[in-house]
């Protein structure tokens, strides 16, 4: 009986640990961006992709972004925030020492607390964990940007499902009541 009643209770804590939400891993945002998505849409030939790593402190964000083929060098690239996509908003994150060139890449680690302008730190977070925020790339030939993406949380696949929990607890069960038997 004291065997069956230490299984139910490793199974009853088990199963409310499905309910207990996992520790905070870094949250991770990707963007292709492209000239289709630009307001309003151009026709070039540049593209890029960027993602944009908030690590578990809510303050620190690395940046690592590709593009190729502008029509001209780049003079400017950051992030925008808060807006509905298909709208523009203000630029909020400038990567600064973005290089000057028509394809190429750029890493960088920004401190929200004194990096971001315009816009407090958990306004940002907000915006850009529901998806109101996005990245893009200007030149002088096209000022308002040339390719642009709208910044999207990529899912955390190392976190189990709770119906896993369930499964793993209804074996465990199922072992206990067999042991039980067999004794």
């Amino acid at each position: 009986m004291k065997y069956a009643l230490r299984v139910l209770a490793s199974v009853g804590l088990l199963s409310l640990a499905a309910f207990v939400p996992a520790a905070r891993a870094d949250l991770i945002f990707t963007a292709s961006l492209a000239p289709g998505t630009e307001v309003p849409p151009l026709d070039t030939p540049a593209f890029g992709f960027i993602t944009v790593d908030l690590h578990t402190d809510l303050n620190t964000l690395d940046v690592t972004e590709t593009f190729s083929d502008l029509t001209v060098a780049a003079t400017a690239a950051h992030i925008h925030c808060c807006a509905q996509p298909g709208s523009n908003a203000p630029v909020v994150l400038p990567f600064t020492g973005f290089p000057a060139t028509t394809s190429g890449e750029y890493t960088h680690t920004f401190d929200l607390s004194t990096d971001l302008t315009g816009i407090s730190v958990a306004n940002f977070l907000a915006g850009l964990e529901g998806g109101l925020a996005y990245a893009n790339i200007h030149n002088p030939t096209y000022p308002g940007g040339e390719i642009r993406g709208l910044l999207e949380s990529v899912p955390d696949e190392s976190v189990p499902e709770p119906s896993t929990f369930v499964m793993v607890g209804g074996c465990l069960v199922a072992i206990g009541l067999f042991r039980r038997r067999i004794a």
